[in-house]
């Protein structure tokens, strides 16, 4: 009796197991029939934010209309939300936060789908003294600021490196040696579709797409929201600003000395954990790309806890009214993404 008991079991496994792929194949089929459908209608432009504030800030203008066939494809996990914003047809997904998540998702969302570009958003760091908080930045290039060469203590910095941290340098008090030594900042090694085969260029800073940046500066008028709520307002009107330096690094900075470091040494106004990580991917791959971020908060720089807390749903606010815009805009120079 107990050998049936077992056999049954055995049986009632396989035929559960073959259920279960049988289901997978046809979610498989199915997706992959809703995508060739989906191509057939391209172009996209595609829509790449990071975390859920800033999904939700951009849903919330309501000028994403989803398509009413298929609003969606989910892939790996994330959910590609097709629609249309403005009579644009867009592809929107949130990627998660740091380069890996960043790059994974625009790689995939370039590979599977007919695509012109990418614009990537979301909220950032400030480094830059001339900006303010609820401003929105839209940067010519971006550097990865995370590729680091660790040297031993006293040791000395690689002499391909472009520039060089010494923490002893912010020692308090001044002066006097620190045995976390020093940091070089090297450079990626960069592959593209244009460049030799395994034959990968050296370089710092990636440059978002120039005529899309010349779009872009129509946005600098724009009125942004100066206020969270009736009782939390900025004290100055927030502003949009192009054609500034951004960095980008798998370190959320919170640091007024590291800060100051970055914008002294990089010049860059903008710090977050995607943005070169997209850039790269699109012109590795001969796309087009630009990136709008909002500042949220003066990386370390202000009193007490750090403002993103208060100010990160302005900032997220601010943005995706400037994406929404930016896509409006590009609408009369790519008649393609048309409905």
């Amino acid at each position: 009796m107990a050998g049936n008991q077992v056999r049954w079991l055995l049986l009632m496994l396989v035929f559960v197991s073959s259920l279960i792929a049988v289901s997978s194949e046809r979610k498989a089929i199915s997706a992959s029939r809703t995508i060739k459908e989906l191509n057939r209608n391209g172009p996209y432009l595609g829509l790449i934010t990071v975390f859920a504030p800033e999904e939700d800030a951009f849903f919330a203008t309501g000028a994403f209309k989803p398509n009413p066939k298929h609003p969606y494809v989910d892939l790996s996990g994330r959910r590609f939300r097709v629609g249309s914003i403005g009579g644009s047809k867009v592809i929107y997904v949130r990627c998660g936060e740091g380069m890996v998540n960043a790059a994974a998702a625009t790689q995939q969302m370039l590979d599977v789908f007919r695509m012109i570009g990418i614009v990537h958003f979301g909220i950032a760091g400030n480094a830059n003294n001339s900006m303010s908080i609820g401003d929105v930045i839209i940067p010519k290039q971006f550097a990865q600021t995370g590729l680091w060469d660790w040297v031993k203590f006293k040791a000395t910095i690689p002499t391909n490196d472009v520039a060089e941290l010494d923490f002893g340098s912010y020692d308090v008090p001044n002066g006097g040696d620190n045995e976390l030594g020093s940091i070089g900042y090297s450079t990626e090694f960069f592959y593209s579709k244009s460049g030799k085969p395994n034959a990968p260029e050296r370089t710092l800073w990636f440059q978002t797409s120039q005529n899309w940046l010349e779009v872009s500066s129509s946005l600098e008028g724009i009125a942004l929201e100066q206020c969270v709520n009736s009782s939390l307002c900025l004290p100055e009107k927030p502003k949009v600003v192009v054609g500034l330096n951004g960095a980008t690094a798998n370190i959320f900075v919170d640091n007024a000395a590291y800060r100051e470091f970055l914008y002294t040494t990089f010049h860059v106004s903008s710090l977050d954990m995607e943005s070169a990580a997209v850039v790269m991917t699109c012109l590795s791959n001969g796309f087009k790309v630009i990136v709008i971020r909002g500042l949220s908060d003066l990386a370390g720089a202000e009193d007490g806890d750090n403002t993103i807390r208060l100010f990160g749903p302005l900032a997220a606010s601010n943005v995706a009214k400037a994406v929404v815009q930016f896509v409006k805009t590009l609408r009369g120079f790519h008649f393609q993404l048309s409905i």
